[in-house]
């Protein structure tokens, strides 16, 4: 098995939101991880069957409710709307900062 390629990123803090840590796993072409740390809480979710190349490329055409759904649930935060919101608002940050990294 290939070790994993893992990039970290960090995004400073947002209105509203701490500063965000997301780690980027690729382990092979359409297989990878994500993790998403804001505030002491994290979010991490395995997507096995991407059609894109890496797990950025992925994330960052992904539709956020999508992603809300994969990441949603953890162990300190209840799966409810305020939570749900709150994670929606950390993964519209991250895809943000993805499209401002991306060449123009």
């Amino acid at each position: 098995m290939l070790e994993p390629s893992v990039e970290r990123m960090y995004i400073p803090h947002q209105p509203g939101l701490d500063g965000i840590t997301v780690y980027w796993q690729n382990y092979e072409p359409g297989k990878g991880m994500v993790t998403i740390v804001c505030y002491g809480c994290a979010w991490n979710s395995y997507f096995g069957a991407m059609p894109e190349n890496t797990i950025q490329e992925f994330f960052a055409k992904a539709d956020v409710s999508y992603l809300v759904g994969r990441l949603g649930s953890t162990q300190f935060l209840k799966t409810n709307t305020t939570h749900l919101k709150y994670l929606a608002r950390i993964i519209e940050a991250v895809k943000e900062a993805l499209k401002a990294k991306e060449p123009q």
